[in-house]
C-alpha cells in the first residue's frame, strides 16, 4: 500500500517565483497515475487493514498537510470526478489568532525572496543562546534530505523550524515577514474555513488533527504534547463528526516525536498517524508510524 503525502497544490504564482509546489496539473497527472496503476484504497479498506495490522498489498491512500485552501479549490473537485477521498491534516491554532504558522511563513519568504539575503537576515538576528543544542545532532540525522534546496535554503529552514528554540522563532519572523509579507491578505488567502472543512467531510474525506500550532512534538514535554493533540481535536469537535481519529506529526520525521507522543495520541483515542518514510507501507509495527512518501517522488 502506497500512502502519499502532499502540501501545496496549486499554479505557479508571480509573486513567488520560488515557491515549491505541485501544479494543478502534475496533481491531476499524479491521480490518473495512481488510479489507473494501483487503484485508490477506499476508507473502509484502510481502517480494516490498520485495525488488523494487515497493509493492502496494493493501492493508494491521499493524504493532505496544512489546512490549505488549495485542498478545497483545487484537490476536492479532481477527487470528487474519481469519487475519491483523502486524509486532510489541518494545525488549528490560526482560527483563534487569525496568524500564519511559522512554518508557512518560511514557505512564503523563500517562495518570495533570495534565499542568500533571507539567511543573511536571519543570522544578524540570531544567536547561540537561542539553539536547542541538545536536539541538534538527532535532527541533522534525517531532516531535509529527500528535498532539492540549495545550501542557503536549506540552513534557513533548518534554522528557523528545527534549531531554534519556539520562544524566538516567532520573533525572528516577525521581523522578518513584516519586510517583505502582506500577513493578513496572505492569511485569507492560505487556510481552509470551518465551512470548507464541513464541505470536505461531506464529501467523504476525513478531516485529521496537525496539532495547534505545528510544533516539532519531540521538542515538548509530555503534557504540552497531550495539550496540542487533545486541544485541536477538541476545536475540530464542534464542527465535523471525527469518526476516525487520525493524525499527522508536523514536520513528520522520526525525530519529531517520540513515547511521550505515542502515549499523548493512545490517551486521546487516536486511531493512526502518519509519519514521513518514503517507503510503501509493507508491514504496520505501530499504528502511530504508518510511512506516507513525498509526492515530488511521483513528478
Amino acid at each position: 500500500m502506497l500512502i502519499i503525502m502532499y502540501h501545496y497544490i496549486r499554479n505557479n504564482n508571480s509573486k513567488y517565483p520560488n515557491f515549491k509546489n505541485l501544479t494543478i496539473d502534475q496533481f491531476r497527472k499524479q491521480i490518473d497515475f495512481f488510479h489507473n496503476t494501483y487503484g485508490l484504497v477506499s476508507k473502509e479498506d484502510f481502517i480494516f487493514s490498520v485495525d488488523n495490522r494487515t497493509p493492502l498489498k496494493k493501492g493508494v491512500v491521499l493524504t493532505f498537510d496544512d489546512g490549505f485552501k488549495d485542498h478545497y479549490q483545487n484537490v476536492l473537485p479532481i477527487l470528487e470526478e474519481k469519487k475519491a477521498w483523502g486524509f486532510f491534516y489541518v494545525p488549528t491554532g490560526h482560527y483563534e489568532d487569525k496568524k500564519i504558522l511559522n512554518v508557512h511563513r518560511v514557505h512564503h519568504l523563500l517562495g518570495k525572496c533570495d534565499s542568500s539575503f533571507l539567511l543573511e537576515s536571519v543570522l544578524k538576528l540570531v544567536d547561540t543562546s537561542m539553539l536547542n543544542k541538545d536536539k541538534i545532532d538527532e535532527f541533522d540525522k534525517e531532516i531535509y534530505k529527500d528535498q532539492e534546496l540549495s545550501s542557503c535554503e536549506f540552513q534557513f529552514k533548518r534554522l528557523l523550524n528545527y534549531y531554534l528554540h519556539d520562544e524566538y522563532k516567532a520573533k525572528i519572523l516577525d521581523e522578518i515577514t513584516s519586510k517583505h509579507l502582506n500577513e493578513a491578505e496572505l492569511y485569507d488567502e492560505l487556510y481552509l474555513t470551518k465551512e470548507e472543512l464541513i464541505e470536505m467531510e461531506k464529501c467523504g474525506s476525513v478531516i485529521g488533527s496537525h496539532t495547534v500550532t505545528h510544533p516539532v512534538l519531540s521538542t515538548l514535554s509530555y503534557e504540552q504534547q497531550k495539550i496540542e493533540i487533545e486541544k485541536s481535536y477538541n476545536f475540530l469537535n464542534l464542527f465535523l463528526s471525527m469518526r476516525c481519529k487520525s493524525f499527522c506529526y508536523p514536520y513528520g520525521g522520526r525525530t519529531t516525536y517520540n513515547e511521550d507522543t505515542f502515549k499523548a495520541l493512545e490517551e486521546c483515542g487516536v486511531h493512526h498517524a502518519f509519519t514521513v518514510g518514503n517507503s510503501p507501507l509493507n508491514i504496520i509495527k505501530n499504528k502511530y508510524e504508518l510511512t506516507r512518501i513525498d509526492c515530488n517522488r511521483f513528478k
